[in-house]
């Protein structure tokens, strides 16, 4: 199909997908809701689904047999998909702190990057199940640990819209490398109740893979 559902339009029209106004309605709802500029048009893809958009991006850089890390409790959406595309799952499991807050295990994912050779992370932010809005720094943290052993990131961003408390945090925004490293997907069928009617996209500054997943 050339058109698909897009935030920032008259809700639930559908709008062609090569058309500017696609871009323009995306970048604007990144500006007013989360304090981000999306410069270039090019960098946002049409995807069939947000797992359609994160199986394109395993599909581009793993092979059949290959680990995908995972943060335990993880989504079954992202287990299903990880399986479907017959690569290995690798779990690293969330802490939590004195407070019952869940956080990221550095440590953890660090020996299991290594020993499991790991090129590809699944980053879900803000985080399903356990609903934890990442901060900046966890984000920070987290893309300079995967980027200094050459981990590209799928960050699923899909719950960005529901936050109580606290602010989201595009994985994509925090730095060049970021920018460089992740792959984000995005769909509005949570946000206005849609999940009945097909349509995301991605936003996926590397020229390579984004070129990739549009093959």
């Amino acid at each position: 199909s050339d058109s698909f559902f897009c935030p920032g339009g008259t809700h639930g029209i559908p709008f062609d997908k090569k058309s500017p106004i696609v871009h323009d309605a995306i970048k604007k709802w990144h500006k007013e809701r989360n304090n981000v500029e999306i410069v270039d048009n090019d960098v946002i893809s049409y995807e069939n689904s947000v797992l359609g958009g994160v199986s394109n991006v395993i599909r581009v850089y793993t092979n059949e047999g290959d680990p995908v890390l995972l943060h335990s409790p993880t989504y079954i959406g992202f287990t299903g998909t990880v399986n479907a595309a017959k690569r290995t799952i690798v779990l690293s499991e969330l802490k939590q702190d004195e407070e019952g807050t869940y956080r990221m295990d550095f440590e953890d994912m660090e020996k299991k990057v290594v020993e499991n050779n790991i090129k590809v992370a699944i980053f879900c932010n803000p985080h399903n199940p356990t609903g934890r809005v990442w901060e900046p720094w966890e984000i920070q943290a987290f893309v300079e640990l995967m980027v200094k052993h050459d981990v590209k990131i799928i960050s699923d961003e899909i719950w960005s819209d529901f936050i109580m408390e606290g602010k989201h945090t595009p994985a994509w925004s925090v730095s060049e490398l970021a920018k460089d490293k992740v792959s984000a997907m995005y769909a509005c069928t949570k946000t206005f109740n849609l999940a009945g009617l097909v349509g995301a996209y991605s936003v996926i500054h590397n020229d390579e893979c984004r070129a990739k997943c549009r093959e």
